[in-house]
């Protein structure tokens, strides 16, 4: 079997697209898919917390639980994966910037792609003019389908 196309998901128009194409990618490819889900958080919940916040500085210890919003939208994600027909696929979720962990899961699950959708920026890209699908094409590494 090949390797995986990771393909981030939320619930939005473009992520729906993204959703379609990466499935139809996996059909092309006999490559399973790897949905990931990410409750944006404009700190790393895992990173150094000492400025700006409570405690003493020290990472957070996970597992953290999920999130009711990202159960919903796994299993959203779930339903259009099996209606597509895809034979292999698994569900992640993560807490963060989702640029950062949309890369950081792509090359720990070696994957052979990204697809993600155009158009989501989050929290700090929208403050500073940075975009998700930007920062993933910029550092995966590997190559990254952007669908509008």
């Amino acid at each position: 079997m090949s390797a995986p196309i990771l393909v981030g998901y939320e619930r939005t128009e473009s992520a729906d697209r993204a959703l379609t194409r990466a499935i139809a990618l996996a059909h092309e490819k006999h490559a399973p898919l790897l949905v990931l889900a990410v409750h944006e958080a404009p700190l790393d919940p895992t990173g150094p917390r000492a400025f700006g916040t409570l405690g003493d500085g020290t990472p957070m210890q996970g597992p953290f639980p999920e999130l009711p919003d990202l159960h919903e939208t796994l299993h959203e994600a779930r339903d259009k994966v099996n209606a597509g027909g895809v034979k292999s696929a698994t569900y992640a979720w993560a807490i963060g910037e989702p640029g950062g962990l949309i890369v950081e899961t792509a090359k720990d699950h070696h994957c052979a792609m990204v697809v993600v959708g155009q158009g989501h920026h989050s929290f700090l890209g929208k403050v500073f003019g940075a975009d998700v699908a930007a920062e993933v094409e910029k550092h995966a590494g590997i190559p990254v389908e952007i669908v509008d």
